[in-house]
């Protein structure tokens, strides 16, 4: 039976994909975990802490820890302290990471024609009629869980 902890292992395995492929058309010189963290990061503007990455990407610490060095190295990120807990270092894209994330977007655009050209406009909208449906679901029970 399909549940959320399946959907989410076949998200994780298309975003492993999709970096892999990405990884290969820009000649290596980001590990596919870096282009994960870097869309992540571009796409989420409330996942920006390690904890965040490694928990949405299904990774150990240490890898999220190498690929922070790495992208703080490239200059792609800095790492801020959080205004209200400094314990807690906030990940944020810098100007720099601009042309990267349209490149890393041009390329999956095109990953997604080639993909998905035998995949149905309604087969997709009806797979994210679904999503939005589940996604609703948590929050009503988020919602009623508070109060």
């Amino acid at each position: 039976m399909l549940n959320v902890e399946t959907m989410l292992r076949y998200f994780n395995e298309i975003r492993r994909v999709y970096a892999v492929k990405l990884n290969e058309r820009m000649d290596d010189f980001f590990s596919p975990n870096e282009i994960n963290i870097l869309i992540l990061l571009s796409n989420n503007k409330h996942i920006n802490t390690s904890s965040d990455l490694r928990v949405m990407l299904g990774v150990s610490k240490g890898l999220v820890s190498r690929s922070i060095d790495a992208l703080l190295k490239k200059g792609l990120i800095v790492c801020r302290s959080d205004e209200r807990d400094k314990r807690i270092q906030r990940i944020h894209l810098t100007k720099k990471a601009a042309p990267v994330i349209e490149h890393i977007n041009h390329e999956v655009q095109k990953i997604n024609d080639e993909v998905l050209k035998d995949v149905s406009e309604a087969d997709i909208a009806h797979l994210e009629i679904t999503m939005k449906k589940i996604l609703q679901c948590f929050k009503d029970k988020e919602e009623n869980h508070e109060n």
